[in-house]
């Protein structure tokens, strides 16, 4: 979003707060982040608090009050709008809605929107019963069918007490719908790719609280997702619960929580399909207990004699189902002969390119730093070395360009 023009127009809900932390977090992209407010949301947040944000004026309104001096720009609502790249009123009230819906214009937020000829991004926020009343769905009924985009409510305690969906939407989906409204990112050089990136170990389950699984913390996957969208990249992540920085959450094109291979399996099929290329680094349990325990179980004081059979090879099975032009990367961890054991692997899974971590004397899981290679089915594309996972993550994404290129 550097340099992309975002207007952020606020309304008079308990969830306005929330809209400082949305600026921030378009500012940390790139965006340049100008901010009006209705009179009611005014009252809840400061324009000062959001003229320190930004540096720039936070208008509530463009007329003076009776006494006061005229105030030089009396087109404020045809103004904020010149030359923007998405306006996103967040939070809508039910009262904004049914402005926007009939054309009203009485503050410079609904003013706005009737100057804009940019995308319009709208995330709602209200009491569940005034969310679910038939007048503020059919206003957004009419904004949707106008092309707007809406962000709807999440689920969860309101700040009047009650539960129900009406609470303002997660930030990151907001800010991705923002995203995805501006277009692609024209010159990076993965503008408009779509890249699933895998992330974190899998759990296999023995009853329904013990569990199989490894130290895989998803950082490097992590960093490999930041590469891929500083090059202009939509990316999936399919992760197993890692922690993820909430800046880089924050600038997904999607994110799917999963816990065990099938999991991992059944949101690959749903993304793969309209997916320029996976990069499979979510170390999924090589075994599985054979048979699962519905209830649990219990200390005996006997040995708990546990079957382990081998899980399914995920990669191998989603390179199977390739389409044309699609390109799989994949991790293999070994502790000796690495870098011959994963060329063959890349080769026998049918992967374009395999990153190579040995195994030493310590775990690899958590750390800062690999001993690697990347290796594809002819042999050595970057040489063993120790690194950065920053550094393996810009390897991975600068390889992943240039075959996207062909």
């Amino acid at each position: 979003m550097n340099g992309r023009r975002v207007l952020v127009g606020v309304c008079g809900g308990i969830a306005a707060y929330k809209a400082c932390e949305l600026t921030r977090m378009l500012q940390r992209r790139g965006a340049e982040v100008q901010v009006v407010l209705t009179p009611r949301a005014a009252q809840f947040v400061t324009p000062l608090t959001f003229s320190a944000l930004t540096l720039r004026d936070a208008p509530v309104d463009e007329f003076p009050a009776v006494g006061e001096p005229p105030r030089l720009d009396v087109y404020s609502h045809l103004n904020l709008t010149r030359g923007i790249d998405c306006y996103v009123i967040a939070p809508a009230t039910a009262t904004t809605l049914a402005k926007l819906a009939t054309g009203q214009a009485d503050n410079l937020v609904t003013g706005s929107y009737l100057s804009c000829t940019a995308p319009v991004v709208i995330a709602p926020a209200m009491n569940t019963r005034m969310w679910q009343h038939i007048a503020v769905q059919e206003a957004v009924a009419k904004l949707k069918a106008r092309g707007h985009v809406i962000v709807e409510p999440g689920e969860g305690e309101l700040g009047c007490g009650d539960v129900g969906p009406g609470r303002l939407a997660e930030l990151g989906a907001i800010v991705a719908a923002i995203e995805e409204a501006i277009g692609p990112r024209r010159g990076q050089p993965l503008a408009e790719r779509r890249i699933v990136v895998t992330a974190g170990g899998t759990r296999e389950y023995l009853d329904p609280v013990r569990f199989v699984t490894n130290a895989s913390t998803g950082r490097l996957a992590c960093e490999v997702a930041a590469a891929l969208m500083r090059r202009g990249a939509l990316v999936n992540l399919i992760d197993t619960g890692v922690s993820v920085p909430a800046e880089l959450a924050g600038q997904l094109s999607a994110r799917h929580a999963v816990r065990t291979g099938y999991d991992l399996q059944r949101a690959l099929a749903d993304a793969m399909p309209t997916a320029d290329a996976l990069i499979m680094l979510a170390a999924v349990a090589d075994y599985a207990p054979s048979q699962y325990a519905t209830a649990k179980h219990k200390k005996d004081g006997q040995a708990w004699m546990v079957e382990l059979c081998e899980t399914q090879d995920i990669l191998a099975q989603a390179v199977e189902g390739r389409r044309e032009g699609q390109v799989f990367i994949g991790v293999s961890l070994e502790d000796a002969d690495f870098v011959a054991r994963s060329v063959g692997k890349c080769e026998a899974k049918g992967a374009q390119m395999m990153l190579a971590v040995e195994l030493g004397g310590d775990l690899p899981f958590g750390e800062g730093r690999l001993h690697c290679a990347l290796v594809g089915p002819a042999g050595v594309i970057a040489p063993p070395a120790t690194r950065d996972k920053r550094e393996v993550a810009e390897l991975i994404a600068g390889w992943l360009v240039e075959r996207l290129a062909r």
